[in-house]
């Protein structure tokens, strides 16, 4: 391995002291050792455009041009125009740097970071000493000192109400009438909300007011004037608190755009005038003092060269300075003041956009030409060289250092690879420059993808150079200095902030990349970058020249005896066309067109970073969905099979929800999809397989995708029954809530109750409770009956989903096998807990449990006391010492037959004997059970949860437990009216047989007040 491997030639220390995107930053030897040969063009002013003549020229053109042009007013002025960053103070710069110092000539530099309107006062008036002059230096430093940056703000937008409000509705044209005046849009200047929209960060006013006292940070820009976004329109603004005139002119803009601009026109126009009052040169103060200068420099035979970086920075006094510049030189014959040449930089846009009168003061004093300094690429060879020539100088800069350059003093430029161990292998790999200077490390594919990388996106063929320094040269060299010694290089810094330009650059094909990351597994995005970059995106894989695979430590690849050898390095005089190719070939003619346009769709998704159309995407979704779907057998757990449709709505569809694709059109990457497709040469690949799959073409499916596909969809149907579960609500926290809902209605039917074994629990848990109805009805509640009937209105539905969830059926049919293990478990599972009131329930389940969902507890609490209130009652005459309550049925039926002889029992005689008939099959031993398990609970009622007193009341009790206590009450009734009847027929006459029925009737009288005594003492 050669001395090149992770070889620096710089460091970070003087990239950054010799690559300067400013040009007024650099020492002059510096300065002159970079600067490369701009591209300018001669145009020809048409009002505020211009045209191309067609004509390029040189920096030396543009020079002598400015120094030597005659002019019969004595004044030149002579705009350089371009977008920002187009080197437009650079070749001010240059032509400061190259103009003589005579003792005849005046030279003022206004350069564009110092913006302070003092900054630009004292540089117009230096080395002229006048007392008047004296004064403007003096208040000029005043008000700059005044102020700070906010409270000048406010004193602006003040200054310029006044300055609008003043102005009569004569001295503008047309509709801009409406706008002038005191009820104009002054009003909108004095609206506190509205002015504190004005003065939001960003807008103009407080960008003006920052610049205008202080200087610019290098590469700020300082914005030219008044747009749209700065005025206050805003539908939110309209307060009550807004007055009524205001609200009307405000009303007035929103409603009609083309009033918007003419009130930003008005704006642009009146500025100056506002920015000249408040800064004590109004009433052409400024231009007074300009033409003081001239007359004394004419009276020392003197000439002005005015250089000016940036004509925004002016701003405020552009009207004075203009009038100034551009007065006529001489008076009757005679040189009254001195002949002055400008040479300005002005934005393009700007200079679209100038104030008329400024416009025309320029247009008649150029001589109708300006010098253009946007320039737009070539696509071929001229274009690349340009590029190369002017990055090279740099980076010889960066290697060779400050010291070496100012030492030179830019007579012979010192060249860094002269010298160097490694040239050789470096420019055979990387290349030079015509000049000699090394391009390491770019080669020209890398530099013309960078340079369009960072250029303006609706233009990527232009070169902007303080773009292609700041935004492409210095970061990357910083940042390689470090990675490729550790060699990482193209880094991930790299990777992500250069991207080749689609419709640009040919993308690296996507099966290039693919095999690349086959072979490559441990610097497979390296090398996909370096083949991109580097290699200018090869239809297939080659290796890196040597040279760029030592240095980036990418080794060769064994590429399996293919033939294809390492990439050729683009010499000097080599470019590449930066043009998309398409990379299916050689194309089948048996591709129909609309495929191939499919599966080009996809390549330049995978490759170019394009976004995937909608139908595209939907049929990769669609083929990687309905995989899943079909791929499940819904046999582990058993679960009821579902289709398509009711795939789709149970939630797993064809849409960014289940199968999110990256970048696809109208849809962000979904992390709750689930499956997410990232943009990658794989998912490239297999994408066109199924779109080839898709349109019957399956012969041009790869087998590795199909493989993918089947194990895509293996991998996923975990994620099927997820979302089905989900969606349909069958989790097993859904099967849980829906199984306890399932469980109180057999509670309340008397089917189970809480602490049953599990088996019978999970019988019930899945019976429809078709036949079910309670034999101890004539002892439920009111309230425990309806909410039982409410259930089971609605029991069957919620078991069959329960079984759906749980099972399998055949076809459509009913379900027939049930998952008993995991059915088992969540049965206890819901077991474990029988309230309701916190549980968050299915849809499926919500009906069926509504009965249960509030007032549970009472209505336990109340079945619980009707049981009670019947045991008191039936043990009021039935107590526990009265033996068999057939023996008391029978001692009560012999005392009947007794009265009835004797006729004591009046009417009520058949009553009692209908209701014993209905107790003659009574248990009567089931009212001690159920009165041993009610002092369970009663004797701490309080303290026992509902779980508890529904083991309880839910029990089926005796159906004759009601009837119990009526044949009780009855008899009891009966009795007092036979005793009674009993006793007066005693005193008239005696017999046998009423002395038996009163001696009868008595001992029952007698055990009744027993068990009564007994009852209250609490026995």
């Amino acid at each position: 391995m050669s001395d090149f491997h992770r070889y620096v030639c710089w460091d970070v220390e003087n990239v950054l002291s010799t690559i300067q995107t400013e040009a007024v930053v650099a020492s002059p030897a510096v300065f002159l050792s970079t600067h490369t040969r701009l591209g300018i063009q001669r145009c020809r002013i048409n009002g505020r455009s211009f045209n191309s003549t067609g004509e390029s020229v040189t920096e030396e053109d543009v020079r002598d041009d400015f120094l030597n042009r005659r002019t019969n007013t004595g004044t030149l002025l002579l705009p350089v125009v371009g977008e920002s960053g187009s080197g437009k103070s650079h070749l001010v710069r240059w032509v400061k740097e190259k103009i003589e110092h005579f003792d005849d000539r005046k030279i003022i530099y206004l350069e564009k970071s110092k913006t302070s309107l003092r900054h630009v006062i004292e540089s117009l008036l230096e080395g002229v000493d006048d007392e008047e002059i004296e004064q403007i230096r003096k208040d000029i430093r005043q008000v700059t000192g005044t102020f700070t940056t906010a409270s000048l703000a406010r004193r602006l937008i003040s200054q310029l109400s006044v300055t609008l409000a003043d102005l009569g509705k004569d001295s503008v044209p047309g509709k801009k009438r409406q706008l002038v005046g005191p009820r104009g849009i002054s009003l909108l200047l004095q609206d506190p909300l509205l002015q504190e929209q004005m003065l939001e960060p960003g807008n103009f006013i407080p960008q003006f007011a920052e610049h205008f006292l202080c200087d610019r940070e290098s590469g700020e820009e300082r914005p030219p004037r008044f747009s749209l976004d700065d005025l206050p329109l805003s539908p939110d603004a309209i307060t009550g608190d807004m007055a009524a005139p205001t609200r009307q002119i405000f009303g007035m803009l929103m409603s009609r755009p083309e009033l918007q601009v003419l009130a930003v026109e008005l704006l642009n126009a009146h500025w100056d005038k506002a920015v000249q009052e408040l800064s004590s040169l109004g009433g052409g103060r400024l231009l007074g003092a300009m033409k003081k200068v001239r007359e004394i420099y004419a009276r020392q035979g003197k000439e002005i060269v005015l250089l000016v970086e940036d004509f925004a920075l002016i701003q405020g006094v552009q009207g004075d300075l203009l009038d100034a510049i551009t007065e006529t030189s001489e008076r009757y014959g005679k040189t009254v003041l001195a002949p002055m040449r400008t040479l300005m930089a002005i934005t393009s846009g700007y200079f679209h956009d100038l104030p008329e009168t400024a416009a025309t003061r320029i247009g008649t004093s150029t001589g109708g030409f300006v010098y253009n300094l946007d320039i737009v690429l070539g696509e071929g060879k001229t274009g690349t060289e340009d590029i190369a020539t002017f990055v090279a100088k740099y980076l010889n800069a960066a290697r060779v250092g400050r010291e070496a350059l100012e030492r030179a003093d830019g007579d012979v430029i010192p060249n860094g690879c002269e010298d160097c161990t490694v040239s050789t292998l470096c420019h055979s790999s990387f290349g030079a420059s015509a000049d000699g200077f090394g391009l390491y490390p770019f080669n020209r594919a890398a530099l013309t993808r960078v340079v369009h990388s960072v250029a303006p996106q609706e233009n990527p063929n232009a070169f902007v150079p303080r773009a292609v320094l700041g935004n492409g040269v210095i970061p990357i060299l910083n940042d390689a200095k470090r990675s490729i010694e550790k060699g990482e290089f193209p880094s991930a810094f790299f990777q992500d902030n250069y991207k080749s330009v689609r419709g640009v650059d040919k993308a690296l094909p996507n099966s290039v990349s693919e095999e690349v990351d086959a072979r490559d597994h441990l610097d497979a995005k390296r090398r996909r970058k370096a083949l991109e970059f580097w290699a200018d995106a090869p239809d297939q894989l080659v290796n890196l020249p040597q040279g760029i695979g030592e240095a980036f430590a990418l080794p060769e690849l064994d590429l399996d005896g293919q033939g294809a050898g390492p990439v050729d390095s683009l010499t000097a005089g080599e470019t590449s066309e930066p043009a998309i190719t398409p990379i299916d070939s050689p194309k089948t003619p048996t591709v129909p067109p609309a495929l191939q346009r499919k599966l080009q769709v996809v390549e330049e998704w995978a490759a170019s970073g394009s976004r995937l159309i909608t139908e595209v995407a939907s049929i990769v979704r669609t083929m990687v969905s309905r995989s899943v779907l079909y791929r499940e057998d819904w046999l582990t757990p058993p679960i009821k099979p579902i289709g398509v449709s009711d795939a789709e709505g149970a939630g797993w569809t064809n849409k960014a929800n289940t199968v999110s694709i990256d970048d696809a059109s109208a849809e962000k990457l979904s992390k709750g999809a689930a499956i997410i497709l990232k943009r990658n040469p794989s998912n490239g690949e297999f994408f066109k397989s199924l779109i080839r799959v898709n349109a019957q073409d399956v012969d041009g499916m790869r087998p590795q995708d199909v493989v993918r596909l089947a194990s895509t969809a293996e991998t996923h149907r975990a994620d099927l029954r997820k979302r089905v579960a989900l969606n349909a609500e069958h989790s097993d926290e859904d099967l849980v809530a829906g199984l306890r809902v399932s469980l109180l209605g057999a509670a309340f039917a008397g089917q189970i109750v809480p602490g049953m074994p599990i088996e019978a629990l999970y019988i019930a848990a899945f019976e429809k409770g078709q036949g079910w109805a309670r034999a101890d009805n004539s002892s439920r509640t009111e309230t425990w009956a309806k909410r039982l009937e409410a259930h089971l209105q609605h029991r069957a539905g919620l078991v069959e989903a329960l079984l759906s969830s749980l099972g399998l059926g055949q076809g459509a049919g009913a379900v027939h096998v049930l998952d008993g293990a995991r059915a088992v478990a969540l049965v206890r599972k819901a077991a474990q807990e029988w309230d309701l009131s916190s549980v968050e329930l299915p849809m499926w389940a919500r009906e069926a449990a509504l009965p249960f969902r509030s007032g549970l507890d009472s209505a336990v609490r109340g079945q619980l006391q009707e049981l009670a209130t019947l045991i008191h009652e039936i043990r009021e005459h039935f107590p526990k010492s009265s033996g068999p309550g057939d023996r008391l049925v029978l001692q009560v039926s012999t005392a009947l037959q007794m009265a009835n002889a004797q006729g004591l029992t009046g009417p009520q005689g058949p009553e009692l004997e209908m209701r014993a008939a209905a107790v003659e099959e009574a248990d009567w031993n089931s009212v001690s059970v159920l009165e041993k398990e009610l002092s369970r609970v009663t004797d701490n009622l309080q303290d026992q949860s509902t779980e508890s007193l529904l083991a309880v009341v839910a029990v089926p009790r005796s159906t004759h437990l009601r009837e119990m206590r009526d044949y009780l009450n009855t008899a009891d009734a009966l009795l007092d009216t036979a005793l009674a009847a009993a006793r007066m027929q005693n005193q008239n006459a005696v017999s046998d047989a009423a002395d038996q029925l009163a001696g009868l009737l008595v001992e029952w009288q007698q055990a009744v007040d027993d068990s009564t005594s007994r009852m209250e003492a609490g026995i």
